[in-house]
C-alpha cells in the first residue's frame, strides 16, 4: 500500500529563529513564513524531501511536546547523517515497535519529539 502525505503537523515552538537552525539540521528547509506584523508570532512551512511541517510560535495552535512520525527510506543513514551534524539523539536506531519497524527518536529544542521511521517487509 502507497501512502501519499495530504496532511500537514504543525509544532509549537517558543523561537522560530533559534529552533530554525536545529531543523536546518534535520535536513529541513524553509518554504515559507508568515507574520502579519514585526513582533508578532510566526508561522513556517519547512520540508525535508517530500515530508512538510508547520512550525508555530501561536500559542493557540498547538501545545509544547507533540510527537510527529516521518517515514524514511533508512532510518540507519538518516541517524548517520544526525550524528554528522553533531545532534544528540534520544534514542538510535532500535526495532522497539516489531521487526519490521526500525525507529529513532530526537526531541527538538522545545520538547516536541520527532520520531523517524523506516518500516521493512516482514
Amino acid at each position: 500500500m502507497t501512502i501519499q502525505q495530504s496532511v500537514v503537523p504543525a509544532i509549537r515552538v517558543a523561537s522560530y529563529g533559534l529552533s530554525k537552525p536545529y531543523y536546518e539540521k534535520l535536513g529541513f528547509v524553509e518554504l515559507w513564513t508568515h507574520q502579519f506584523e514585526s513582533g508578532l508570532p510566526v508561522f513556517a512551512a519547512i520540508a525535508r524531501g517530500n515530508m512538510q511541517i508547520f512550525l508555530t510560535e501561536h500559542t493557540g495552535d498547538c501545545a509544547f511536546g507533540g510527537l510527529v512520525h516521518f517515514y524514511v527510506p533508512d532510518v540507519d543513514a538518516v541517524h548517520e547523517e544526525f550524528l554528522q551534524q553533531g545532534l544528540h539523539i534520544t534514542e538510535p536506531p532500535g526495532n522497539d515497535l516489531g521487526p519490521s519497524v526500525r525507529n529513532m527518536l530526537m526531541v527538538d529544542p522545545d520538547g516536541n519529539r520527532l520520531c523517524f521511521i523506516t518500516v521493512t517487509p516482514p
